[in-house]
């Protein structure tokens, strides 16, 4: 008797500390920073992770969405000629102000310091007008909870609980596989490869056309204006007459305008720009390459059907609609089929876990861990995210391709690590991970090694069976340049 009553204090003082514990937890959300000028926007997202990462601790926590959170904090970067003024304001979700601070400094040494010292700031002020609030009234005596009766569990053999993992699911440390090119200065955020040696990629300033040798050789590129932001890239040919036809998915201020070009003889000819659709190429059930398309609406970013696609009189011609089930858009879904002709499709859900819907859109399976993970996004004027977030626009990230190969299986990568909360993304891991589905579930069968870098972008060529994986090296901050690399991999 005693030792059962000793068992309920222990519990129930575990109970009270945790319920405590959890009372005096205050949750902040770090809204995207303003920037000016403009120039310095790369600085948005960076000064948000940096605020939110020196931000949490001692009784503070830092959440992905506003609706979550106790308190808001915004800020602004202002440079006047060669100084720069950080300002952060702290609100309670009532619109009650809590705590100011701001920095000034002259130069980008100054900036991280800068950071740490208003996060000081602010994190003391919450925590004091949180101390100062009323304190709860005494919890009502705990009940002795009602103790259940003993289970009958059924324990299997030991021989049946000890079971050798197969081969295909040992990772082992092996040297770095594949080709690896020399490093490229900027930040790649997409790639495209059509069956040959040669790729393009895009960066902030445009498109360029490499052909692997000894090293990369660069040869030849389109720059876009600076207004212009390039969302996603891809190819298909060549055609009898050695033609590559080239989809560039561009982001013109709030507008999708993308473009067409032709590759051929080494140079980028122009054959249809300002076209209202995002694009992508896909080889739905491990068949041959398509190209698909979508719009975005004035209030959705993907808006309707995903049409297939094809190039008409220097425009676009759609047919063949596939309704899209929820959280799939155009550059998140593929279609693969299981032993018995049975049609799926499978995309990511919009926090990164991977879905498989039927035919007919219900959801039949979702993943336990998070898969995808991208970098890549654009923004959208939005006056109700406005008035919840304190920001005027909308952020809303792309997601990675999803491969279906000629056998049905399904390849998709696995970014990782670093820092990933609410708009703000930094990853600085990755894997690509081959499923299969064994009828009810996608089914782990092999993954590549971890590489200590972000994978940005990627394409399968099923003829070579290899991977071209666009990584970045080092991200862009603080005005440096950041470095990308492409890795061939064969995977058979």
């Amino acid at each position: 008797m005693k030792r059962s009553l000793v068992a309920i204090l222990i519990l129930v003082g575990t109970l009270l500390a945790a319920a405590a514990a959890s009372a005096s937890t205050i949750r902040a959300y770090i809204a995207e920073f303003t920037v000016s000028p403009a120039d310095n926007g790369n600085l948005k997202n960076t000064l948000q992770r940096l605020l939110a990462t020196r931000l949490a601790g001692d009784g503070v926590v830092t959440v992905d969405s506003a609706a979550e959170a106790d308190v808001i904090v915004s800020g602004s970067y202002t440079t006047l000629g060669k100084m720069f003024s950080l300002d952060a304001i702290a609100k309670s979700t009532g619109g009650k102000q809590l705590a100011t601070a701001f920095e000034q400094g002259e130069s980008m040494d100054a900036l991280i310091p800068a950071v740490g010292k208003i996060s000081g700031k602010l994190k003391g002020d919450i925590v004091k007008q949180y101390q100062q609030a009323p304190a709860a009234l005494p919890a009502a005596p705990v009940e002795a909870p009602f103790k259940a009766p003993r289970a009958e569990i059924e324990r299997p053999a030991v021989a049946q609980e000890v079971v050798k993992a197969p081969a295909s699911e040992i990772v082992r440390s092996e040297a770095t596989p594949g080709w690896i090119s020399q490093r490229l200065s900027g930040v790649y955020s997409a790639v495209a490869t059509w069956g040959t040696k040669e790729f393009i990629s895009a960066d902030d300033k445009g498109i360029h056309l490499y052909r692997p040798g000894a090293k990369l050789d660069l040869v030849t590129e389109v720059i876009l204006p600076d207004r212009m932001k390039v969302l996603a890239l891809d190819a298909m040919g060549p055609e009898a007459n050695g033609r590559v036809l080239v989809f560039v998915t561009i982001m013109d201020r709030e507008n999708i305008a993308s473009r067409i070009y032709a590759l051929q003889n080494d140079a980028f000819k122009l054959v249809a720009e300002e076209i209202p659709y995002m694009f992508r190429t896909i080889a739905p059930y491990g068949g041959a390459k398509k190209l698909y398309a979508q719009q975005m609406g004035r209030t959705d970013d993907f808006y309707g059907d995903v049409y297939e696609a094809s190039i008409v009189d220097k425009g676009v011609k759609l047919s063949n609609p596939i309704k899209m089930p929820r959280f799939a858009n155009i550059f998140n879904f593929n279609l693969f089929r299981d032993q018995s002709g049975k049609s799926y499709v499978t995309a990511f859900s919009d926090s990164g876990y991977l879905l498989v819907y039927s035919d007919t859109g219900e959801e039949l399976w979702r993943s336990s861990d998070k898969f995808g993970g991208s970098e890549t996004y654009f923004q959208r004027r939005d006056w109700e995210n406005e008035r919840t977030n304190m920001t005027p626009f909308r952020t809303r990230f792309l997601e990675q391709r999803i491969t279906v190969t000629e056998k049905g299986e399904v390849l998709v990568p696995q970014n990782a690590g670093f820092f990933v909360l609410g708009n703000m993304r930094s990853y600085s891991k990755y894997s690509v991970v081959n499923f299969t589905w064994n009828g009810s579930s996608l089914e782990e069968k092999w993954r590549t090694k971890q590489s200590q870098n972000y994978l940005a972008d990627y394409s399968y060529n099923p003829v070579s069976k290899e991977l071209v994986l666009l990584e970045v090296a080092q991200k862009g901050t603080f005005g440096g340049k950041g470095g990308s690399v492409v890795r061939l991999l064969g995977i058979e």
